[in-house]
């Protein structure tokens, strides 16, 4: 009888041990909700005029709210991705301004950035 008790709880354990483990959807685990991924990021988005693609997402611009010079598009607080499409208006590419993801370019500036 003893030994059932020893193997229920040696299973019970390695039960709680992989529930405190699991991850929620869209969060890593030991990910905190209030630091969950692009929770409270700013966007702009601008549309491609024509060619291919026409009318999709050209240009993504992302900054943190709590930044001071988030609020204007002028300020090198900017994380800016472009899309490019094929002759079937697909993604073909998509690339960061700078050559990384930093959050140090200038939105008004998205066309002429190095990508």
């Amino acid at each position: 009888m003893r030994m059932i008790w020893v193997l229920m709880g040696i299973a019970l354990g390695a039960a709680l041990s992989l529930s405190l483990h699991s991850a929620e959807a869209g969060k890593i685990v030991g990910e905190e909700s209030s630091y969950a991924r692009e929770q409270g990021v700013r966007q702009r988005f601008f549309y491609v005029a024509s060619g291919n693609g026409e009318s999709q997402v050209e240009y993504i611009c992302r900054a943190f709210p709590g930044t001071t010079a988030s609020s204007s598009t002028a300020n090198a607080v900017w994380q800016v991705q472009r899309f490019t499409y094929d002759s079937s208006n697909r993604v073909s590419t998509i690339d960061f301004a700078g050559v990384d993801d930093a959050y140090n370019q200038v939105c008004d500036s998205r066309v002429s950035l190095t990508y």
